[in-house]
């Protein structure tokens, strides 16, 4: 660490870093007098960093199509759906993600809004992680999007401290594939999570160990990692609201409202987090879903959106190199109650024919009792990346025709579009909807 006289500087454009000896921190970069620098005591001692990709669905639409790189962009909605992403511009306007459109259009109406294109996301996902894991091994993804790395003993293999790699990385990215990803530079994973919200988009934050108490203590209980909403709500009509409310807490009481959870939580309130950067975290689920722009109730209708939304699903696991064992089928009637149902293999599949297959026996129950729906999805869950192995079809043989046959079709959708092929079944029956994808 640098002594009470100097301070660590690091600039953000020409890459230069060191200590500074001067009376207070500096404003610009010594070398190149930019004003993008960094000065923090602890720079050049932190390694535990989280990467998130600014705004990374529409992003990659305006990386695709330069003609929207000045243009509100929204990517999902739809007239019943809700926002899957919005740009900065979009949320210049108050759009936000998980927005109904119908609010998003009237907030910001001149925005350009896109169907999601899971596959392309999950392909430029994966460049990006490339990136993450040529600096370390230590990569914890946290969605399509984000992730968490540790860089605990790569000063040697990088020539630099891990402040630099990181800020290295950063330029290299947008050099390579065109999106902007903000960091968050930390003493533990919870930290480093909430410095990467502090600066954005094309950011760089740092909270260190000495510091973060203080930090913490007027942000609300909310900002802490691995808090969801439910416990925010608990601890709210408890009284409790910020950081510093839970450190001052009564830990008996405070047990009352999280149970075993409490010491954590306390703990983490005061910028304390023990829990490591563990490598490859597996998503849990996957599901694909549609919102209609009129009810549907037929089983007709019905099944033709189900069979588009299987052979989505399972472009999805295949880029992923995903199977899965159990399918969920998930309803939303026009009342807004949500009926699912769900179905456990005994062997996994990525087939989309082998999830309609499934899929169809999941829905002819429900369209039996006379019901409108308003929303369709196909889920799975009990994920794996090994030992791929397809299901046997109704015969008892492997169905390899049916197998290659949809493998001939998603090539062809790769390279033509996803609608340049399609059944009789959906053909007949073009409904609107507005897909949202999900992945947990």
């Amino acid at each position: 660490m640098a002594d009470a006289k100097s301070y660590v500087v690091l600039c953000r454009d020409c890459g230069s870093a060191g200590y500074v000896g001067a009376a207070a921190p500096p404003d610009d970069c010594l070398v190149c007098k930019s004003q993008n620098i960094r000065s923090h005591p602890e720079l050049f001692d932190l390694t535990i960093a989280h990467i998130d990709c600014d705004a990374f669905y529409a992003s990659v639409e305006k990386r695709d199509n330069p003609e929207l790189i000045d243009k509100p962009v929204i990517v999902g909605g739809g007239d019943r759906g809700v926002v899957a992403a919005a740009c900065y511009i979009a949320r210049q306007y108050g759009v936000r993600s998980a927005m109904p459109a119908w609010q998003a259009l009237k907030r910001c109406p001149h925005a350009v809004v896109i169907k999601p294109r899971m596959a392309r996301y999950i392909k430029i996902s994966q460049r990006i992680r490339d990136h993450m894991l040529s600096l370390t091994p230590l990569v914890q993804p946290l969605s399509i999007d984000e992730a968490f790395l540790d860089l605990s003993g790569t000063q040697k293999l990088h020539k630099c401290s891990p402040a630099e790699a990181l800020m290295r990385l950063q330029k290299q990215i947008f050099d390579d594939i065109g999106i902007t990803v903000s960091i968050g530079l930390g003493a533990n994973k919870s930290l480093a999570k909430m410095a990467s919200d502090r600066d954005k988009p094309n950011g760089f934050f740092v909270i260190g160990a000495a510091e973060a108490a203080d930090w913490l203590a007027p942000q609300p209980v909310s900002v802490l990692f691995g808090i969801g909403k439910a416990t925010v709500k608990k601890l709210d009509a408890a009284g409790y609201h910020s950081c510093a409310d839970l450190v001052a807490a009564e830990k008996p009481r405070l047990e009352k409202v999280l149970g075993s959870q409490a010491g954590r939580i306390m703990a983490l309130a005061q910028g304390i987090d023990p829990r490591p950067v563990t490598p490859e975290r597996a998503a849990k689920s996957v599901s694909n879903e549609t919102t209609f722009s009129r009810d549907l109730k037929s089983y007709e209708d019905l099944e033709a959106v189900l069979e588009r939304l299987c052979n989505k699903l399972a472009k999805r696991l295949q880029a992923g190199q995903l199977t899965a064992a159990t399918v969920t089928l998930k309803l939303k009637r026009a009342d807004h109650r949500i009926v699912t149902r769900s179905y456990s293999l005994d062997t996994a599949t990525d087939k989309a024919h082998q999830l309609f297959a499934i899929g169809q026996k999941l829905l002819l129950p429900e369209t039996k009792k006379g019901l409108s729906f308003r929303l369709l999805g196909i889920g799975v869950d009990n994920l794996d990346n090994k030992n791929m192995i397809s299901l046997f079809d109704h015969d008892g043989g492997i169905d390899d025709k049916r197998n290659r046959l949809e493998a001939a079709m998603h090539r062809l959708q790769g390279k033509l579009g996803d609608r340049i092929i399609q059944s009789g079944r959906q053909f007949s029956r073009n409904i609107a909807q507005d897909d949202s994808d999900t992945s947990d």
